[in-house]
């Protein structure tokens, strides 16, 4: 199943060029009607005058023409200033693009605009987006008839170092993702992380619930179950209320081990990756981006799952149903030192 619709090299111009036509249209169409509606209300008079006021083909293409060059010149204008809008504010050709193809998921990967159709297949978002608000410490929440229905969530690892949970949790902390491991993209090694127990012990003895997360880079389906045990091993002694997660991401390198997977080959194993971790009594979950769910994944197989989205602004741009949302990677949070990533969990419908 192809997933990414494959396209020439995108050209801003003809973009333009494209979009002002059409406005030229419309504006074409309202002039014509404005002046149609002035000398209508002239015919109107002459009419009481016994006279009646009358237009030859010839004077109906002129006022066109005239039309088009006035539509022309206001389309054109008006276009210019949304692209300088777009590129001062910082959101450059993407945002100019989303915009445009409203239908498609636009995103930019391996040096190319991407366009994927929006699937029928795959559930639409329940929350609404009017709900996500920035609180007064410029922190990410959503909120239902004017309150807060998510909970404020980080995820760790060894990079964080030595975290004072009790702050952490003083500063209004819900629940943590802690990284249990990694498996290397160059060796294939599963390394478990050397902050897992501390993390664990800490947030919990501080009454923050816990899930967890794996970086994989299973090239086999024994593989992603082989991760999947791992983690279950090392989640044994903990009260893991949270889902676990299974991380699929670009390692960027084409010397990773997962480099020349398919869509279908991944999306087979991380399948068994949530498969093993259901059986041992856990919810899992997949965590990833916009390339990891459009390019990466066929996200139509994956529909049971709840999905973890990482995409860093103030609203999300993702048409399908999530469960969380990692919003930044640059937190600051009482306990940390350092940034952080931030989260919020969404209410389970």
């Amino acid at each position: 199943m192809e997933k990414i619709r494959k396209k020439t090299k995108i050209n801003p111009l003809l973009i333009t060029a494209n979009l002002t036509g059409l406005l030229c249209l419309v504006c074409c169409i309202i002039i014509i009607v404005f002046l149609m509606n002035e000398r209508g209300s002239s015919a109107k008079e002459a009419m009481a005058d016994e006279q009646v006021a009358t237009y030859t083909m010839a004077e109906v293409e002129s006022m066109m023409e005239e039309a088009k060059i006035e539509g022309s010149e206001e389309a054109a204008k008006q276009v210019r200033e949304e692209i300088k809008t777009a590129y001062t504010s910082g959101t450059g050709i993407v945002h100019e693009l989303r915009l445009l193809f409203p239908n498609d998921i636009v995103f930019y990967s391996n040096g190319k605009y991407q366009f994927v159709p929006i699937s029928d297949a795959v559930p639409s978002r329940t929350y609404d987006p009017a709900g996500l608000i920035q609180n007064t410490s410029g922190e990410m929440e959503y909120q239902q008839d004017g309150q807060t229905v998510s909970q404020k969530g980080i995820d760790l690892s060894r990079y964080q170092g030595d975290v004072d949970w009790s702050l952490v949790a003083a500063d209004g902390v819900d629940y943590a993702m802690i990284r249990v491991g990694i498996r290397g993209y160059g060796t294939g090694e599963i390394v478990l992380d050397d902050t897992l127990d501390a993390n664990m012990q800490g947030a919990t003895s501080n009454g923050i619930e816990v899930g967890a997360y794996f970086f994989t880079q299973a090239t086999s389906e024994a593989e992603a179950i082989e991760e999947a045990n791992a983690v279950i091993e090392a989640l044994a002694p903990y009260n893991v209320t949270y889902p676990i997660a299974i991380d699929v991401e670009d390692v960027n390198d084409s010397a990773a081990r997962t480099a020349n997977l398919t869509a279908k080959e991944r999306t087979d194993y991380v399948i068994a990756f949530c498969e093993t971790v259901e059986a041992a009594g856990y919810t899992p979950m997949i965590y990833g981006n916009l390339k990891s769910y459009c390019e990466m994944l066929e996200m139509e197989r994956l529909n049971e799952y709840q999905k973890w989205f990482a995409f860093y602004d103030t609203y999300v741009y993702f048409p399908y149903e999530i469960s969380m949302w990692q919003y930044t990677d640059s937190g600051v949070v009482n306990g940390i030192e350092g940034k952080v990533d931030l989260n919020i969990s969404f209410p389970q419908q």
